[in-house]
């Protein structure tokens, strides 16, 4: 005798068996009971949450010989057949494999015929996502109009697959995910009537691995029972699990908060190929946390122990609602790379984690930039402090030599009035020697006596007659003027990387997403003209969609262009995202310059 699992076993046979959707089935029971059915219906939701077992009892409900009615009998001929599979007036098919319009084409031409036995003809279509376009298009005007005794019941896991046109025409029932509470409660019925005593806990753990799927509950319970026998334990659950339990997970994150690189690969679990279960794990734990953080202890989203809860919570306040973020949002990246390399996902999901190990890669930006600015201070302050006299042989030509020794002499009246008249005959100076080549004097010439700055001695007689004849000098002339050292400029750089960051800075305070992206994955390749571009490499889907929308670049270029002045218009370059054979502007102007060709390799 062949087994049959928990999962079709304790299938829900009417409404009220259905654990955890009751808003979704008091609003079938109440169509039923006002008579305000209608011809088609759209079950969606994540799997394992009552979809496809919906639709049969909704059939079920329509086709009873006391019907239709909020409940079926299950002892009617109608019932009875409908739950074995053989009414013949109720057609289930898979849309993954009938896909083409030769299937709706066929579906077509029976849903004129009239059912043989029961009031209604019910077509059951399961993943109905999967049908074509064309299949879609073929179908639309019979699911607008149909014959007044057909039903259509879809049922997806993906809603927005389906054509807007298709769910126009129909009323969605949108079934969620199940709490864990009633999973435990559901599973503690089970395995009551299986005969099955677990130790305490064990439910509640199955509860937690089966993350809102009953289905998914009931299926490692089934492996569970196969390993242990009638009396599992929490650490059974454990092991039979495809990712690690909330206190392993819990250990794996203590470590990751610690920074301990080493414990964080000691503490993450052995999955054999369950590193997308285990990151969802880590994922959830995290939301939750944040959740217990931001929201009050009464709310819904809670669906944890009291215990963990407060521990989580805990965590979520040392971390702060920011880097929590960003580590949810690392993590995120993490699950879609490990999609995409399996066969790596254990590497993949390693190197996510040595990463959150360093604080400084997960600050926010809001705290960089608090840094930032916080250095460039630090620097400015130092740079000035440290910046050397000008010595007293080479004042700036600009400033007047201060008199501080001794206060100047005030000449008489009559020299004054001489002074006024006297005609100063500029001479020209020396122009001063390169700093590459020293000044070098002859030894032969005498060297010139050092001149004693005027600004050290006051004068003591007044200065000469217009006329009189100035004596001649036998010095050299004075050497050049060696020009004072800059002092180090405060103010904030002006090249292209200052000015990209600045950019990203302030996009960030207006769109927080945007700028992070832009942090880690743009620069500022080119600002020439009216056209700004922006070089972005290394991207993922999620990251290219947000880059590729109007009101990103619209707002790049807002911010871009009042830093500069004029108003640019900005160009996202994303080798990703371009086309085989072309090239970025920076580029094809580079390759015009020096006269060169651009090749493609690959």
């Amino acid at each position: 005798m062949s087994y049959l699992v928990l999962a079709r076993k304790y299938r829900p046979r009417t409404f009220s068996e259905v654990a955890g959707q009751e808003t979704a089935m008091r609003t079938l029971q109440g169509a039923i009971a006002e008579q305000r059915v209608g011809h088609a219906y759209l079950f969606c939701g994540p799997r394992g949450t009552g979809k496809t077992t919906t639709a049969r009892i909704l059939a079920k409900a329509l086709l009873c010989e006391k019907g239709p009615t909020a409940e079926p009998c299950l002892t009617c001929d109608q019932c009875r057949d409908t739950e074995s599979g053989a009414n013949v007036d109720v057609i289930e098919f898979d849309a993954a494999s009938n896909t083409g319009v030769d299937d709706v084409r066929m579906l077509k031409e029976a849903v004129g015929f009239a059912p043989m036995r029961a009031r209604f003809k019910v077509y059951i279509i399961d993943e109905v996502h999967m049908m074509s376009k064309a299949a879609f298009n073929a179908l639309l005007k019979t699911l607008e109009e149909p014959p007044p005794h057909v039903k259509f019941l879809f049922a997806t896991t993906e809603l927005d697959k389906v054509l807007e046109t298709v769910r126009s025409r129909c009323q969605i029932v949108r079934l969620s995910l199940i709490p864990e509470v009633r999973i435990a409660a559901h599973l503690d019925g089970v395995l009551a009537k299986e005969g099955i005593s677990p130790e305490p806990g064990v439910t509640a753990e199955l509860a937690r691995f089966a993350r809102g799927s009953l289905r998914d509950g009931l299926s490692i319970t089934d492996q569970l029972l196969a390993l242990v026998g009638d009396r599992p334990s929490v650490e059974d659950v454990r092991r039979v699990a495809p990712q690690g339990g909330a206190e392993q997970v819990e250990a794996l994150l203590v470590q990751v908060e610690a920074g301990d690189r080493a414990g964080v690969l000691a503490a993450l679990p052995k999955t054999d190929g369950g590193e997308a279960e285990l990151c969802g794990a880590i994922l959830a734990q995290l939301r939750l946390g944040l959740v217990c953080l931001l929201c009050p202890a009464d709310a819904a989203l809670h669906e944890t122990d009291e215990k963990l809860r407060t521990r989580l919570a805990e965590r979520a306040k040392r971390l702060g609602p920011d880097r929590l973020q960003i580590w949810l949002e690392e993590l995120l990246h993490a699950r879609e790379r490990i999609e995409l390399l399996p066969q790596q996902a254990r590497i993949v999901l390693e190197v996510t984690l040595l990463d959150l190990c360093r604080p400084e890669s997960t600050l926010p930006l809001a705290q960089l930039e608090e840094r930032l600015v916080a250095l460039e201070a630090r620097l400015a302050g130092s740079a000035s402090a440290s910046s050397p006299p000008r010595p007293p042989s080479a004042p700036a030509p600009s400033a007047p030599p201060a008199r501080e020794s001794a206060p100047a002499a005030t000449p008489p009246p009559a020299a004054a009035a001489q002074l006024r008249e006297t005609t100063v005959i500029p001479v020209p100076r020396p122009a001063p020697l390169p700093a590459a080549m020293p000044a070098v004097i002859p030894a032969t010439i005498p060297a010139a006596p050092v001149p004693v700055p005027s600004a050290a001695v006051a004068p003591t007689a007044p200065p000469p007659a217009p006329n009189a004849a100035a004596p001649r000098s036998t010095s050299l002339p004075p050497p050049p003027s060696v020009p004072a050292p800059a002092r180090p400029s405060t103010r904030a750089p002006s090249g292209p990387a200052a000015l990209w960051a600045s950019v990203v800075a302030e996009v960030a305070t207006r769109n927080p997403e945007l700028g992070s992206v832009l942090q880690r994955r743009g620069q500022l390749a080119e600002t020439a003209g009216k056209r700004a571009t922006v070089l972005v490499q290394r991207t993922l889907e999620a990251e290219r969609a947000l880059l590729a929308l109007d009101g990103s670049r619209a707002l790049v270029a807002e911010v871009l262009s009042a830093k500069l002045g004029r108003a640019v218009e900005v160009v996202i370059d994303d080798p990703a995202t371009r086309a085989a054979g072309s090239s970025d502007a920076f580029t094809r102007e580079v390759a015009q310059a020096f006269d060169g060709m651009i090749e493609e390799n690959g």
